[in-house]
């Protein structure tokens, strides 16, 4: 059984990020207007900087960055996202690699996770950065438009069981119409909301579940009290660590149970939903990664830069 105890985190002060971080070979950071990204960019050190643009924020070639090497890929789909980092970035082996989580689209970032594993790179610095403060509080959107589908991730969908019945593990942020999406797609599963407790401020928890309140039936059912989970916001090992709690309980009742991760809360989150399914939920089989398909992003929703954390991600 897998430790999550024993991966290393710790918090970085936001005026000695180049002091505290080392120098890396390759740092990679997805762009958009936040301060907190800019500045973590400009501070951090390595041998090439990458700055990977996001179809899903719509930047036109006069808005991109004039720092740092720029990876325009021209597809939303998630492979043919990272194939473009990684025909930047070359060959990996025995470099040291650090990834800024925060301006990542989810489904490129839990994409990433497993493929790094794959071509040999099984361990990576990851870094995320809190903000002050969400500019619109509860009112805050991310995701601005989507297909209207609902998906795995690419290679991440588990062959299901006829005889089992479907189980929704969801990460609850304030993207509520996402939320709403994930639940019509899976309306007949048992849902188990896992909500950012402690939260990134005292405000935010509260903030994040008046929004998710707004996201249908699902968030006035019986299940969605009676079956809430919490993990921190800031910590992707404790999260990994409460979904394997959460399967293992599912298992108890039903063995042949088809289990759905759909994070739709924080990028550290995102991160735990994707080190469970790759070190375990995989092996286990029957566990698939589902979002809904994400066409435009919000470039700026945040204000300043409070506090940064490295994870060492190890696959």
């Amino acid at each position: 059984m897998i430790d999550y105890a024993c991966y290393y985190r710790r918090p970085v002060r936001v005026d000695r990020i180049a002091e505290e971080l080392p120098v890396f070979d390759i740092f990679i950071s997805a762009f958009n207007n936040s301060d907190r990204v800019k500045q973590v960019f400009s501070a951090a050190r390595a041998q090439k900087k990458i700055w990977l643009i996001h179809p899903e924020y719509q930047y036109e070639p006069i808005e991109l960055p004039g720092d740092g090497v720029i990876v325009a890929p021209d597809t939303n789909d998630e492979i043919g996202q990272i194939s473009s980092l990684l025909q930047e970035i070359g060959d990996l082996q025995g470099k040291t690699i650090c990834v800024d989580t925060t301006g990542f689209m989810r489904h490129v970032l839990i994409f990433l996770v497993g493929k790094f594993s794959t071509i040999g790179c099984r361990q990576f610095t990851a870094l995320y950065s809190e903000p002050l403060y969400y500019q619109r509080q509860e009112r805050t959107t991310f995701t601005t438009t989507t297909s209207g589908i609902v998906r795995p991730i690419r290679g991440m969908g588990g062959v299901n069981s006829a005889e089992g019945r479907d189980h929704l593990i969801l990460g609850v942020g304030f993207d509520h119409k996402l939320i709403g999406e994930v639940a019509h797609h899976k309306d007949n599963s048992m849902v188990f909301p896992v909500f950012a407790f402690p939260s990134l401020s005292p405000d935010m928890y509260q903030q994040s579940a008046m929004r998710a309140s707004e996201s249908g039936d699902i968030a006035h059912s019986r299940e969605w009290i009676s079956n809430r989970r919490f993990a921190p916001a800031n910590d992707p090992f404790s999260t990994a660590s409460v979904l394997r709690e959460i399967v293992q309980e599912i298992e108890l009742k039903n063995k042949d149970a088809n289990i759905y991760l759909s994070p739709l809360s924080t990028k550290v989150q995102v991160l735990g939903f994707s080190l469970y399914w790759w070190l375990e939920g995989r092996h286990r089989g029957g566990v698939s990664i589902i979002l809904p398909e994400c066409l435009t992003y919000s470039r700026e929703t945040s204000v300043g830069l409070k506090r940064l954390w490295t994870f060492t991600i190890e696959t």
